[in-house]
């Protein structure tokens, strides 16, 4: 008995997670993070608005409004993703709207695409 309870435990051991670093948000209600080109990118789903922060302390570096290209619909955004410079931001209604809008790193919107497949 006391052989298999060591067995289950040197696994968790091997892969327990460890804390590296702990700061506050930028905003109130972030919803998705991204990491980037030395970067962690956050966004907050009530303001709209995207961070650029310090990794290594939760500063902000820079920050942008995602401006709503379509606002029929009245989007909320929901997650965030980064990949060769730009910043993709999910946006949805409902079943009735699903987009990615495109940014750069400064914050220039480069367009959008659809997000239903």
């Amino acid at each position: 008995m006391k052989f298999w309870g060591l067995l289950l435990f040197i696994p968790t051991l091997l892969f327990a997670a460890v804390v590296v670093e702990t700061f506050d948000a930028p905003d109130t209600g972030i919803t998705g993070l991204a990491y980037g080109d030395g970067s962690l990118w956050a966004i907050d789903g009530t303001t709209q608005n995207v961070y650029e922060l310090d990794p290594s302390d939760g500063s902000v570096v820079s920050s942008f409004y995602v401006t709503d290209q379509t606002p029929t619909y009245n989007p909320a955004t929901g997650g965030l993703a980064y990949g060769s410079g730009t910043v993709y931001v999910p946006v949805y209604s409902g079943t009735q709207y699903g987009k990615f809008y495109k940014y750069d790193a400064t914050g220039s919107y480069l367009g959008m695409f659809d997000a239903y497949c």
